[in-house]
């Protein structure tokens, strides 16, 4: 537990020099992760967790599984996945749609 936890550093005092350039954010910043990515991750996250289920589905259908607190953590695992998922998408739809409506 000792390595879990880490030491507050004190804040540094802000100075405002004139002479320093002004940052600007790049639209091309090779840091940022594009929404298409997001959502493939989303959606392939889901899928698998799914396929995982359906798998533990069957198998307890078929008596073959012993540990029951297992599947219904995975059934729950693929409920959050799915709410994520469409939580996701939807936000890109309400945020194209304001996008449309406003006027140029």
């Amino acid at each position: 537990m000792a390595g879990f936890f880490t030491p507050i550093e004190p804040i540094a005092p802000m100075s405002f020099d004139k002479a320093a350039p002004v940052s600007t954010i790049k639209s091309s910043d090779s840091s940022a992760i594009p929404f298409a990515d997001v959502l493939k991750e989303a959606v392939g996250n889901y899928i698998s967790v799914q396929e995982t289920v359906t798998q533990e589905g069957q198998a307890l259908s078929l008596g073959d599984v012993d540990n029951l607190a297992q599947i219904q953590i995975d059934s729950m695992k693929a409920s959050a996945a799915l709410s994520t998922t469409v939580q996701l998408t939807s936000r890109v739809v309400n945020a194209y749609k304001e996008i449309m409506q406003m006027q140029v």
